[in-house]
């Protein structure tokens, strides 16, 4: 019994010593990496930076990180040069910043750096910070491809894949047999009133509502959900307008973290199937619009998610008074929306 409580302890102790090198370690690094720093050594600015961002032998300060990527990136240090570039375009550690972000990762990119030139080719494919440019894009994803860095591959194919789409389209457009067919210029007319802000009592549930009605209810007004502003219906996070005679609707961009990276994403809705008893028919799904990953420098990093349009769900909402009743999901989730 006495030697297993003593095995029992020396295990406890092991493990405790294993655990308190490890922080030491970093304590120490962090130490040796800080005086070089000091002294003006590029890449020790870098590091000191990233163990700041990542919290590793100190505080995470993502202000001090941005101090010190800083400091190389003036210097000409590309993977500092990215990562303020990364900074800005997150409003991580300063304001963001899309016209600083993409200065900043096009310098880098310039320089030949794999990750910068990956996600130049992301900035220039979404537009943020630069006038989309799908060719530029898929430039820069080749060269970052060619270089060995493995998620630039899908990129270069699902462009690739984009143009020769929109080429094919042109070519069609172009031998179409059909005539041209002249617009006439229709008088001008004085436009029609907008709704007003918000609509006065409305009829209580199970009521008749107009469809023009029930489209003046959803659009006339801004909508919370729990206390926050709504991204599948008007309100500060999100834009909708009539087209076709379906309320079309997208939000601001987002972002949300996940094990391999930060996803940055809108929100897309559409709405149709309008009924004079307050009813309406919603399609709605995430875009997304960038993935950066948690470790860049990583030629080999998986991302397992794909760009662009996401699975769609529908839901069925309901004008009940003040407020929208909506069933989201294949689960059904009942959730309630409510003007701000």
């Amino acid at each position: 019994m006495k030697k297993v409580l003593c095995v029992l302890s020396l295990f406890f102790i092991t493990s405790v010593v294993v655990a308190d090198t490890s922080d030491y370690i970093w304590n120490q690094q962090f130490e040796k990496k800080s005086a070089k720093a000091a002294e003006g050594n590029l890449k020790a600015q870098y590091d000191v930076g990233n163990m700041y961002l990542k919290g590793q032998g100190t505080m995470q300060d993502a202000k001090q990180a941005f101090n010190w990527f800083q400091k190389a990136a003036a210097k000409g240090y590309s993977r500092a040069q990215y990562k303020l570039g990364y900074l800005y375009h997150r409003g991580e550690g300063t304001k963001k910043d899309s016209g600083k972000a993409f200065k900043w990762v096009s310098k880098s990119a310039g320089q030949g750096y794999k990750p910068a030139m990956y996600y130049l080719g992301k900035l220039y494919a979404a537009g943020d910070g630069v006038k989309v440019s799908i060719q530029k894009a898929l430039k820069w994803h080749k060269k970052a491809h060619a270089a060995g860095y493995n998620p630039a591959k899908r990129e270069v194919e699902r462009l690739e894949a984009k143009l020769a789409l929109q080429q094919q389209r042109k070519e069609e457009a172009r031998f179409d047999p059909r005539p041209v067919q002249v617009a006439k210029v229709a008088p001008k007319r004085k436009p029609a009133p907008r709704p007003k802000a918000r609509v006065g009592k409305q009829k209580s549930a199970g009521s008749k509502l107009s469809k023009q009605a029930l489209k003046n209810l959803i659009t006339g007004n801004e909508w919370q959900i729990k206390g926050k502003p709504a991204v599948l219906l008007p309100s500060p996070m999100t834009k909708c307008k009539i087209k076709a005679g379906n309320l079309v609707c997208e939000s601001k961009e987002m972002e949300y973290d996940e094990a391999y990276g930060v996803i940055s994403y809108t929100m897309r809705a559409t709405y149709s199937d309008f009924n004079n008893k307050g009813e309406f028919t919603g399609e709605y799904h995430k875009y997304i619009t960038l993935i950066f990953p948690n470790d860049p420098d990583d030629p080999d990093v998986v991302i397992p998610l794909e760009y662009g349009d996401q699975k769609k769900e529908l839901m069925r909402c309901r004008a009940t008074g003040r407020s929208l009743t909506c069933y989201r999901g294949a689960k059904r989730e009942k959730v309630t929306y409510s003007r701000i």
